[in-house]
């Protein structure tokens, strides 16, 4: 054998050493959070490696739910989240795992090669301050921080913080004053992993509220004692808005990014009310939404129906209080509110009528404007009824069951009680018979029937009904090719979830059109289980309350009516 020969075949054999080394070692590298070593299992997946999404996530300071179809929503940051679809994950072992180098980049983080290890770097949260009043005990942070609670002792609660940076002289906290807590620590472990230590005196249960938005995340303890009697100064304090989360999520849709700025609002039948508000109280006036909620003292709003420019009336079912405010405009969607705060996605079709002695008389319209051979009846809630009527009109003024004034104006003022009829042109014959003292009552029927309605608003086209897509826009009264449906403009959205949390959502940047907007929802995985549009372009807003200050998403149009989220205290 040659020399030659002979040291290419030392050559080669080194080579195929080399390579099985390669193989044998080769494989899914360890994963280190900013330069520490994490106890992350990892697994080797196409395109690079896999990490188990939902403790990975946690790791790194983000929040996962389930969402549609199989796949989870992330959330993250001040107000960051993102979906990842079923098709976008690799169960192993009976968990979801993703691509690490997704995860990562959806967090806004970097990955390094580091020492054989894959080193992830993702902004850690950082705890503002810590408050203690009385049993209420607050961590505020500049954005979120995911966290689950330990295996309590006895007598203790722990609650363990991910990826957070803890201010400095916060380490001992003292005591709860002759309260439900004896001490507070907190304790800051390895991967910027933060414990919170409550020792508690007996028959001593705990509540978690938590509140994210754009000033950043709170997390608060309430402590609950489960005693006879009350213990010696424990009081309960009054706190800010419960179970909000403030988001936004950017999906891309046929080549185009939209953001959606949605308010997530769980368990919230316990503590809000949804009810329709006007503004100055009745119909025929304007205001910005940010007026709305704070006239009615509530926490979130949204706008509503579409209306006339023009006099600011609604157009579309309005009932406030169990009274009809507006009536229905062609077939619709609404969404209604019981008394029990339960909500009816629908479309609803109304019948007005006078019955009178010798029949019913049918209404033309409802807290409008009177035509020119109109019959129309307004209720207490029309704010410019002294504006309508003339001495071609026929006026009745109806209260328990019968007419008590006919004139040809309308009365200067209007009792809850009460009901105005003004007839124009042709209108004039369905009344003519009717006097003072005759049997008259305005009534009105819906169908579909809810038992129990206080409050609704409508607008459309319905979007989501019990999971499915619902747009119909030939039955709602929609022109397919007309600009409302097919211009790419910031839309309002009320979503319910299979889990009955409420969704407040705008869709603002490049905008979308009615028909693609049901894709849009459908894309982000949060689970909607119904859905309706409400009115969109400039009158689209948002507003919530943030801590003392108020928040506010899209518009600053004058609108005549929101829907309030207020609070049942």
């Amino acid at each position: 054998m040659s020399a030659d020969l002979t040291r290419i075949l030392v050559i080669a054999g080194f080579a195929v050493t080399g390579l099985a080394l390669l193989l044998f070692t080769s494989g899914p590298q360890p994963v280190s959070l900013n330069g520490e070593p994490t106890s992350l299992s990892t697994i080797s997946i196409s395109g690079g490696i896999g990490v188990p999404l939902e403790e990975s996530a946690r790791v790194f300071g983000a929040v996962v739910d389930p969402g549609r179809l199989g796949g989870y929503v992330v959330e993250w940051g001040k107000t960051g989240s993102f979906y990842l679809p079923k098709d976008r994950l690799i169960t192993s072992e009976g968990r979801p795992f993703v691509r690490l180098e997704t995860l990562v980049n959806n967090l806004n983080g970097k990955i390094y090669r580091r020492s054989g290890s894959l080193d992830v770097e993702v902004q850690p949260a950082k705890l503002l301050n810590v408050a203690v009043d009385g049993d209420v005990i607050n961590l505020n942070f500049d954005q979120l921080s995911a966290f689950e609670r330990m295996d309590p002792g006895e007598d203790d609660l722990r609650i363990k913080f991910y990826n957070v940076q803890r201010a400095p002289g916060l380490s001992k906290l003292g005591t709860g004053s002759g309260g439900l807590v004896k001490e507070i620590a907190l304790e800051t472990g390895k991967l910027n992993q933060l414990t919170l230590t409550v020792d508690l005196k007996s028959e001593t249960s705990a509540r978690v509220v938590t509140e994210r938005g754009e000033s950043g995340f709170l997390f608060q303890l309430k402590l609950l004692f489960d005693g006879e009697g009350e213990p010696s100064g424990y009081e309960v304090s009054p706190g800010a808005p419960q179970n909000f989360s403030y988001n936004t999520m950017t999906r891309w849709l046929d080549g185009r990014r939209h953001v959606l700025h949605y308010l997530e609002i769980s368990e919230w039948r316990d503590s809000y009310r949804l009810t329709p508000v006007l503004a100055n109280e009745s119909v025929g006036y304007g205001d910005t939404l940010t007026e709305l909620v704070k006239d009615n003292l509530g926490v979130a709003g949204l706008n509503a129906n579409f209306f006339d420019p023009g006099t600011l009336t609604p157009i579309g079912l309005v009932v406030k209080n169990g009274k009809l405010v507006s009536r229905d405009w062609g077939d619709r969607a609404a969404v209604g509110v019981n008394y029990f705060g339960e909500l009816e996605f629908f479309r609803p079709d109304l019948n007005l009528y006078l019955e009178t002695g010798s029949g019913e008389v049918t209404i033309n319209g409802f807290n409008r404007p009177a035509g020119s051979d109109d019959l129309v009846v307004y209720n207490s809630w029309y704010g410019r009824i002294r504006d309508e009527g003339g001495p071609s009109q026929v006026v009745l003024t109806l209260e328990g069951g019968e007419v008590v004034e006919r004139s040809t104006g309308p009365p200067l003022s209007l009792g809850p009680d009460q009901v105005v009829v003004i007839a124009a042109g042709d209108g004039r014959e369905k009344i003519a018979g009717l006097d003072v003292g005759d049997d008259a009552e305005f009534k009105w029927e819906m169908e579909p029937y809810v038992p129990m309605l206080r409050g609704a608003v409508s607008a459309g086209p319905l979007l989501i009904k019990e999971g499915e897509p619902a747009v119909d826009l030939e039955r709602e009264n929609f022109t397919a090719t007309d600009g409302l449906v097919t211009s790419s403009a910031a839309r309002t959205v009320l979503a319910a979830t299979t889990d009955g949390s409420l969704l407040f959502i705008v869709v603002s940047n490049s905008g979308i059109s009615l028909t693609d907007l049901p894709d849009l929802l459908d894309s982000t995985g949060l689970n909607i289980r119904d859905a309706i549009a409400f009115d969109g372009g400039s009158s689209s807003g948002l507003v919530y309350r943030d801590g003392i200050s108020i928040e506010t998403v899209g518009g600053s149009r004058r609108i005549p009516v929101g829907l309030v989220l207020v609070p049942r205290s």
